[in-house]
């Protein structure tokens, strides 16, 4: 697994931030030095953000050793962090990839803004009908059913979204919508939930067949 996979970032009120701990290890330092430094630019780092230290949790039954002080660091403050390191081989792939990952962060916290209320209507208005027309199907089949539709449409396994660039995510959110408005126009018409489910199968293969050439080109097998 390469460097960039490893660097795992965390939220904090909505804002990407990165364990110094991780930091630490990439740069290929002891993580006391690095809390060292952020102790004794502490004041600097405050002006660039909160900065919430934090004790690690040791599990249950680990005998020995001190636990570890850590903070979460946000992007201006990690980035300080590292003009403070020298510029060794290893530090410098630890910058890059660092600016990757807070890159990748933010464009996937842009994408679920932006996918999230169509994604939330569209099954508000399954559980209106599903509720209405009655079904001897739990209702959680229902909304898998269509989210397997969608992701048939654009020809992606499931469990991947999260991981797709922001304009398939926009693409996707707008698939959502359509067959979150066959589904509200079923309510209107006082139509039952097979005839919604067919009818946004329709819309939703039509729309992904007009859009996918325009999308960039991924593994469909591992969606990057």
């Amino acid at each position: 697994m390469n460097q960039l996979a490893q660097m795992q970032l965390s939220q904090v009120s909505g804002e990407p931030r990165v364990d110094s701990r991780v930091v630490a290890k990439f740069l290929g330092v002891e993580h006391k030095a690095t809390f060292q430094l952020l102790n004794r630019y502490k004041d600097k780092l405050c002006r660039l953000g909160v900065l919430p230290f934090q004790m690690e949790k040791r599990p249950k039954g680990t005998a020995g050793g001190r636990a570890q002080k850590y903070t979460l660091l946000n992007e201006g403050q990690s980035y300080f962090l590292l003009t403070l390191s020298a510029n060794t081989e290893q530090a410098v792939e630890c910058k890059f990839n660092l600016v990757k990952a807070f890159d990748e962060m933010r464009e996937a916290l842009a994408a679920k803004a932006d996918y999230l209320p169509c994604y939330r209507e569209c099954h508000d208005n399954i559980t209106r009908l599903v509720k209405l027309s009655g079904s001897s199907t739990p209702e959680p089949i229902h909304h898998m059913n269509v989210e397997k539709l969608i992701n048939k449409a654009f020809g992606f396994p499931s469990g991947v979204r999260s991981k797709l660039p922001p304009s398939v995510r926009s693409a996707i959110s707008v698939a959502e919508h359509i067959a979150g408005v066959q589904y509200r126009r079923a309510i209107d018409a006082n139509e039952n939930h097979k005839i919604a489910y067919q009818a946004a199968k329709i819309a939703v293969n039509n729309y992904a067949a007009s859009v996918l050439d325009a999308l960039p080109l991924l593994d469909r097998g591992e969606a990057a």
